[in-house]
């Protein structure tokens, strides 16, 4: 029983029987980790403030190999990011961004990159001044780096070069893209009768999630989206997920229904 110790993240927390809980970790060196933390609930317990959902820390555990559940052994709290959880719009994004790494990583299938994806979103959410954008960004970068990247540059049927197409459904002429979840990104004009349920969407958000795909942190409060690039870019990300997870996601569903 090896003991281990790495960096992690609370992705998922959940209660067992009276005082115990089952943690869902994400760690750079291990991929998804659950653990038994017992007697955490406990007024007692040196644990009880510090296993919340999205705190980073050093976890401690002891490792059985073929075991759905490891056994923590320690925690040691490192960034709680307070800044998040003072602002219901932040906490609310936060959590959804833990349940979209639990429904895609695999447990035991370790990428440092996401882990540090993760790390650094948290850190820039808790003062970024254009929420959506910021998660818009983690999107595309998880996608990507969880190895469902959609292709924004050719046709994801035939490989052609894609240039945006007169609008058939609009009244007012005007030029789109159409993006195929079920194909993985762009139809060009003479595959787009493969899908008929692809998404039409402005040139302009598709270069700027081209944008967001390069962009870092640092400079994401100089690029501005107009509410048709925020609403365009959350509903072909969003379906995207949805289509690759399979699940609906409740943190999702509630961001849509308050926010």
């Amino acid at each position: 029983m090896p003991a281990q110790k790495t960096q992690a993240i609370v992705i998922r927390a959940f209660p067992l029987r009276e005082s115990h809980k089952i943690i869902t970790f994400y760690t750079p060196d291990f991929g998804k980790v659950k653990v038994v933390a017992y007697g955490v609930k406990s007024p007692k317990s040196k644990l009880s403030g510090s296993l919340e959902l999205l705190n980073h820390g050093m976890l401690l555990f002891n490792y059985r190999e073929n075991r759905d559940l490891q056994s923590l052994t320690g925690f040691d709290l490192i960034e709680g990011y307070d800044g998040i959880r003072a602002d219901f719009t932040r906490i609310t994004y936060g959590c959804y961004l833990a349940e979209l790494v639990d429904a895609i990583a695999s447990e035991g299938d370790a990428n440092p990159e996401i882990f540090e994806l993760l790390r650094r979103t948290y850190y820039f959410l808790a003062d970024t001044d254009d929420v959506p954008l910021l998660v818009r960004v983690f999107e595309i970068k998880f996608l990507d780096l969880g190895g469902y990247a959609p292709q924004l540059s050719q046709c994801a049927n035939c490989g052609s070069i894609v240039t945006p197409a007169p609008h058939q459904n609009s009244q007012h002429p005007t030029s789109v893209i159409l993006f195929s979840i079920r194909h993985g990104g762009l139809l060009c004009e003479k595959c787009q009768h493969r899908d008929t349920s692809a998404f039409a969407i402005a040139p302009g958000s598709c270069e700027l999630l081209k944008t967001l795909r390069k962009s870092d942190y640092n400079k994401l409060n100089r690029i501005r989206a107009s509410e048709r690039n925020h609403r365009e870019l959350k509903l072909v990300l969003g379906s995207f997920i949805q289509y690759h997870t399979e699940r609906n996601l409740k943190s999702l569903k509630f961001i849509e229904s308050v926010l």
